[in-house]
């Protein structure tokens, strides 16, 4: 004969305190970042180009392939490093500026330190579209190399 096991169950309140608390640890460990809804809209926006850009471009690419037209890895090319030259003109380098963090200097005024700072924003703003522009185009390359190294 099979021995049954018998479990435990844990009391509703043991169990509801319990996961309070290891949620509220959790919380306070890594908050959660409320979104404005123009915040929202924005990375709406961004997805939608990024998957209208990214078919729009791998039909191309496909298109040229299949049509033979051979110049198509050089210009995809020149186009990647041109949004990524672009991509990192606009966003000042590498990391992101915390424009929060930044101090007025004296001899600038408040209202141009102002119009400064919405610069930054903006182009910070749209360097996010230039690096959705060049993501699928690396993507569709790296995928076209690789099925002519499994073609060898």
């Amino acid at each position: 004969m099979a021995k049954t096991k018998k479990y435990k169950m844990k009391k509703k309140e043991e169990y509801e305190g319990s996961e309070s608390n290891e949620s509220k640890e959790i919380e306070s460990r890594f908050p959660k970042k409320s979104r404005t809804p123009e915040q929202i809209s924005e990375y709406k926006k961004l997805a939608l180009l990024l998957v209208g850009w990214s078919i729009l471009s791998a039909s191309i690419y496909i298109a040229c392939v299949q049509l033979e037209f051979y110049p198509i890895m050089p210009i995809y090319t020149i186009a990647a490093a041109a949004l990524f030259l672009v991509w990192l003109i606009f966003n000042g380098g590498f990391k992101k500026v915390d424009v929060t963090k930044y101090e007025r200097p004296e001899e600038m005024g408040y209202d141009e330190f102002c119009k400064f700072i919405d610069q930054l924003k903006e182009r910070q703003k749209k360097a996010k579209y230039f690096l959705a522009l060049f993501f699928p185009l690396v993507v569709i390359m790296l995928l076209d190399w690789y099925i002519n190294l499994r073609k060898l």
